[in-house]
């Protein structure tokens, strides 16, 4: 399986237009994969995750490509949504993703706006 983590926190991490409307955690931009620590009031943040990952594209009963989805998460309190959605985009393209859904959401129990987006991209086997 193709692991595209580090792919992801390094091109978030290094967007230092995205970075410097995050919090600072520990000495580094608010970017988490899967969850954010617990018991953490930060204003701005991003979660991401694994969805899917399958094989594709098969020659010989082996897979020659996976297909993986992933989705990136911005919690903000005051944040510019239009902003931090445009940062992302712009990092996960640079990776040769490409985007599936965009949601944007209050959370009234919170007080953070939430943008969710997916994407996905199809990598050869041996590439990576």
């Amino acid at each position: 399986m193709i692991n595209l983590k580090d792919d992801i926190l390094n091109a978030l991490e290094s967007n230092t237009d995205l970075t410097s409307n995050l919090d600072i955690y520990k000495g580094y931009p608010a970017i988490f994969p899967n969850k954010a620590p617990a018991n953490q009031d930060f204003n701005t943040y991003i979660i991401y995750q694994l969805i899917n990952n399958v094989d594709i594209d098969y020659a010989d009963n082996e897979a020659l490509r996976e297909y993986i989805q992933f989705q990136v998460s911005v919690f903000t309190k005051q944040g510019s949504t239009t902003l931090l959605g445009d940062e992302i985009n712009s990092s996960m393209k640079s990776l040769g993703f490409f985007r599936s859904y965009i949601g944007e959401m209050y959370e009234s129990d919170t007080g953070y706006t939430h943008i969710s987006s997916r994407w996905k991209t199809k990598v050869r086997k041996g590439e990576k």
